[in-house]
């Protein structure tokens, strides 16, 4: 590289960090509704952000995001084969990791202490399920045998590209930046699987 291409990338260094062209942060929240079943494992999102300011107002946020879906457990019963009853179970569990591209919009300038935003845009999104199968057979007329337990494990991993809307608020004191959300989002990896499809996150961010 030559000199001069060095002196003049050193010399923008300064003014690159004047104009905060980049913003790193995490967020962080939970969803309206249990993505996956009912369960005691509390779903939660948590991931880390950059902002990069494209023009005044308008700036691309992306990142890496993990999402806990929660624990879906089903039980059941029948009578099978003659003179037995099976007792069958089930737990899946699911998780998702994303890389978003947002365009965000703030409608008021950089001045303001609070500036009210809208975020759209895709994300990628892998999403897993992984289930374990459980079958108890209660065999004879009483019922009395003890049970024979068969075990069965499953897994599914599904790619998507899914929209994703939001609005919120951006809170500012200094070089740091507070910023509540509410984000949408459709969810590919539900269609045939027991993920749901339409999901609202409740989300706080911290940037710097």
């Amino acid at each position: 590289m030559k000199p001069y291409y060095l002196i003049t990338l050193f010399a923008g260094l300064p003014a690159m960090a004047q104009a905060q062209l980049f913003t790193f942060g995490v967020k962080g929240g939970t969803t309206a509704q249990t993505p996956l079943g009912q369960t005691d494992r509390v779903p939660f999102i948590l991931g880390a952000t950059v902002d990069i300011r494209l023009v005044a107002g308008l700036s691309l946020e992306s990142g890496v995001v993990f999402h806990r879906l929660g624990q879906e457990l089903q039980n059941g019963v029948f009578q099978y084969p003659d003179n037995s009853v099976t007792l069958v179970s089930s737990t899946i569990g699911g998780r998702a990791f994303e890389v978003p591209f947002l365009a965000k919009y703030h409608f008021l300038g950089q001045d303001r202490r609070w500036r009210p935003f809208v975020t759209a845009g895709p994300t990628i999104r892998r999403a897993s399920l992984d289930g374990t199968h459980y079958s108890s057979i209660l065999s004879g007329a009483a019922l009395t045998a003890l049970p024979t337990v068969a075990v069965g494990d499953t897994s599914s991993v599904k790619w998507n590209v899914d929209p994703v809307f939001g609005a919120g608020v951006d809170f500012k004191t200094g070089r740091f930046h507070l910023g509540p959300e509410v984000r949408y989002s459709y969810w590919g990896a539900g269609k045939n699987s027991e993920i749901l499809k339409n999901q609202v996150d409740l989300l706080l961010g911290f940037r710097f």
